[in-house]
């Protein structure tokens, strides 16, 4: 009896689950809807939905028009409002906070230049954060969860090493919050899982590699639907795999990274070598107003980061041959003419088992003023982690 008892359980935490994940997919749905893409029975449908009604987690918004005779299908809509987070997005020039919300978006709300004292950090991230969760009602609050721009134990929310700050081996769970959780995951992991969640071209891809290009160059890999991590979790770290055994040093102390001749950073120093200005605050900025300038003068450095981005992305094919690379970070404003001459520069190189017809696509997560899709993952991120306790 009590294994049937245990089963029953199991098999009805799993439906609610699955009810929650459609939910959470649909913007608009009804019970009728659901039951067909569930599979499941409608009355068990409108059993966990009545569940779900009076916990706030969805709410039934007006009557569908459906042309048909008959009473009208109610419409549900997911409560964006229902569990609220902290997300955080640490960049090697500037840190945003926001509020994460149950439907994934994300609202920003300040900003400040990252310090490379972790000590200074804590403080002014401490500052910044309690402005937000102290309006978020303690039974709607599920905790922090943070993009880091280096290799992180997502298991015990510890910093193993971001190179560009310097900052090795640091334990975030007791120093944002011993009262709330405290989720932690590599930027290009969470634009990653922002990616697959929004966008219909890489939905049903099972392997994906996500190329963030920043400060410096991360990548988020996915093999058969799950992020891969690796045993010590710096899988993915493409950014400092060896591109030139005679080039320049890189933040993580060897020489000649892909990040030293792709990253935002080393298009800003070629720009300067070659006599080139580039308007802007930061390496970012600076680099995007080089995509988007229409100068003539600009197009040897273009050229160039053509061509650098694409030695990376040939040795990532020919290594873990996915389905689909996404280009992220600053380089999914990449113009047209320049993704067709990377992808003619990858496939004149990659191995001939590939067909030479690799798949290489920007990220649809633009940034444009609001939320990065780093700042999208990590709200997805944190929502995944606690949909257990959730349903």
């Amino acid at each position: 009896m009590v294994g049937k008892k245990l089963d029953s359980e199991n098999i009805g935490r799993s439906n609610r689950k699955l009810i929650l994940q459609l939910l959470r997919k649909n913007p608009a749905t009804t019970r009728r809807d659901l039951a067909v893409a569930s599979g499941l029975n409608p009355s068990t449908v409108t059993k966990i939905i009545k569940d779900f009604l009076s916990m706030g987690l969805c709410e039934e918004v007006k009557a569908e028009e459906t042309g048909r005779i008959g009473r009208k299908a109610i419409v549900l809509r997911l409560n964006r409002k229902a569990f609220m987070s902290v997300v955080i997005d640490i960049g090697v020039e500037e840190t945003i906070v926001g509020r994460g919300f149950f439907d994934g978006s994300v609202s920003v709300v300040s900003r400040f230049r990252t310090p490379r004292d972790f000590d200074q950090f804590i403080d002014l991230l401490t500052e910044k954060t309690s402005l937000i969760s102290k309006n978020i009602p303690k039974s709607r609050f599920l905790g922090y969860s943070l993009s880091v721009p280096g290799i992180v134990d997502v298991e015990n929310s510890r910093i193993v090493y971001v190179p560009h700050l310097g900052w090795k081996d640091l334990v975030l769970r007791e120093r944002l919050s011993r009262r709330y959780p405290v989720f932690l995951d590599n930027e290009a992991n969470l634009s990653l899982i922002a990616e697959k969640w929004n966008n219909p071209d890489v939905v049903s891809v099972r392997d994906i590699v996500f190329v963030y290009v920043s400060e410096g160059i991360g990548c988020g890999v996915m093999f058969d639907g799950q992020i891969y991590r690796g045993r010590d979790y710096s899988a993915g770290e493409f950014g400092h795999m060896t591109v030139q055994t005679d080039g320049k040093k890189c933040y993580c102390g060897n020489f000649g990274c892909w990040e030293t001749i792709a990253s935002t950073e080393a298009i800003v120093n070629l720009a300067t070598e070659l006599g080139l200005e580039l308007k802007g605050t930061s390496n970012n900025e600076k680099y995007l107003n080089c995509l988007r300038s229409t100068d003539a003068s600009y197009e040897p450095l273009l050229r160039e980061i053509e061509r650098s981005l694409g030695v990376g992305i040939v040795n990532i094919v020919n290594s873990l041959d996915p389905e689909v690379v996404v280009l992220g970070g600053v380089a999914s404003i990449l113009p047209e003419v320049s993704l067709r001459n990377l992808l003619d520069f990858v496939n004149s190189r990659v191995l001939y088992a590939t067909g030479q017809n690799v798949k290489v696509i920007r990220s649809m997560l633009h940034e444009k003023g609001m939320a990065s899709s780093k700042m999208i993952g990590a709200a997805l991120h944190i929502i995944d982690r606690k949909t257990v306790d959730l349903v």
